[in-house]
């Protein structure tokens, strides 16, 4: 398998187009926190929480998106199109139940969830106007997630880049028409940024309706077939997803959590954890893009009854991984300072505090990448989601939140090393992880009892 140059060129064409669309998501955040960020410290914290419950919600529809993408791809191996379609419409399904339901919690009780992450009132007024524009592209977010989703998971992945590639010249365009008040539209502000990414949010949706139920030419979903529910398949679904929701869902929460915990210490540190987590997303595009393709090789391969084939990949995408986190650490280390430029209104305070983060994402960063490979990626895809879940959720709360809990409010440490407790838990993942995978008993074709 080293020496198969098939599989290295099939890894490439994965993972080159869903690095590029890490990095466009990642752009699009840039964007937003660079252009707030010339509003001042106040400005950058209220956006940083009011963006929690719309982080919440995105991996809520990526953990139910990823749930069956671990089906499409092992049917993809299969070549069972027609199961493909009706998985995706009922991803749709609990997907637009889901959107509504939330979106419509958010526009109730928008000072309440905010209230959670910060107990500055000043900041979370600013977040509520934030927060009650955004909940809007929710429904449409999420439709758009599960289409583009559904063909990444059968190798189809350019599309989707060539649509957030397009999405975030947009939202470039309309976040400078808003906020700045430019070529005649109002100066909002804080809430120019919300209506630039709606209106991103939206021409995602729009672009991915049109080329997967019309362009794409291979699975041949059509609208119609959203509405062609296929009720035998709706619980077996959401039994294999609810470990990927869980997983998911519990990680958001505990990220979640750790922003709560950061607020509470100080609105400096908030600015500051902010600019520093620029850096960690900028290197885990590649990262992402790596685990991604090995949940849908390994998912291919078990599909097809490669079992053997699909335990070499995992091995193999295990050290690349490695490769990658310690270049990632590297990376984090170089970017300090040029990060820092990019905001020249926050405070010293939030400056100085950010470098020093910095230090300690660069250390995160060398298990991250096996971290996301073994479990978004190499357990996932093999349909080992129960274990991945328990093992997330597990260290994360157990220990990552309850260390971050102590080390903020009872030792009261440094706000570098109260980071470092919080993410600390990553390194005990991935000694549990890589055991598992040399173990061998990881692999569940899902789709034989269906």
């Amino acid at each position: 398998m080293i020496r198969n140059k098939d599989f290295y060129k099939t890894t490439l064409s994965i993972t080159l187009p869903l690095a590029l669309q890490n990095l466009i998501s990642f752009c699009v955040q840039m964007l937003d926190m660079v252009m707030v960020g010339s509003l001042g410290d106040s400005a950058v914290s209220a956006v940083a929480i009011a963006n929690q419950p719309y982080f919440i919600f995105q991996v809520f529809v990526y953990g139910l998106a990823s749930g069956g993408a671990v089906l499409i791809s092992q049917y993809w191996g299969k070549s069972n199109k027609k199961m493909i379609k009706s998985v995706m419409s009922n991803m749709l399904l609990v997907v637009s139940v889901a959107s509504i339901i939330y979106s419509l919690v958010c526009l109730l009780i928008p000072h309440a969830i905010l209230g959670i992450f910060s107990n500055n009132n000043a900041l979370t007024e600013i977040g509520v106007k934030y927060l009650r524009v955004v909940v809007i592209s929710y429904l449409f977010n999420g439709i758009a997630n599960c289409l583009l989703t559904s063909m990444q998971a059968k190798e189809d992945v350019r599309p989707s880049t060539l649509i957030y590639l397009f999405s975030f010249f947009v939202n470039l365009f309309f976040n400078y028409c808003f906020i700045f008040g430019n070529f005649g539209f109002p100066m909002l502000g804080v809430v120019g940024a919300a209506i630039g990414t709606v209106i991103a949010r939206i021409v995602e949706f729009v672009a991915s309706l049109v080329y997967v139920c019309i362009i794409e030419k291979d699975i041949c979903f059509r609208i119609r077939n959203a509405l062609e529910i296929e009720k035998q398949l709706l619980l077996p679904y959401l039994r294999i997803s609810i470990p990927v929701i869980g997983n998911d869902l519990v990680w958001s929460l505990g990220s979640s959590a750790r922003i709560a915990i950061i607020g509470h210490v100080g609105a400096s540190f908030i600015a500051a954890a902010s600019v520093a987590g620029m850096a960690e997303q900028l290197v885990m595009i590649i990262m992402y893009g790596v685990a991604k393709s090995a949940s849908i090789m390994v998912g291919k391969a078990v599909g097809a009854g490669e079992i053997d084939e699909a335990k070499q990949m995992s091995k193999i995408f295990l050290k690349l991984s490695f490769g990658i986190g310690i270049l990632a650490f590297g990376l984090v280390l170089l970017l300090r300072n040029p990060l820092l430029m990019l905001y020249p209104n926050i405070s010293m305070e939030s400056k100085n505090l950010a470098y020093k983060i910095m230090e300690v994402v660069a250390i995160i960063m060398l298990a991250t990448g096996l971290e996301n490979t073994c479990i978004i990626g190499i357990l996932r895809g093999s349909g080992d989601t129960k274990f991945a879940f328990a093992v997330d959720a597990g260290c994360m709360w157990l220990i990552g939140f309850p260390l971050g809990l102590l080390a903020a409010f009872v030792w009261q440490l440094p706000a570098p090393l109260v980071y470092f407790c919080l993410r600390g838990d990553v390194f005990l993942k991935i000694l549990i992880c890589i055991h598992r995978i040399f173990k061998g008993n990881y692999i569940k074709n899902v789709t034989q009892s269906l």
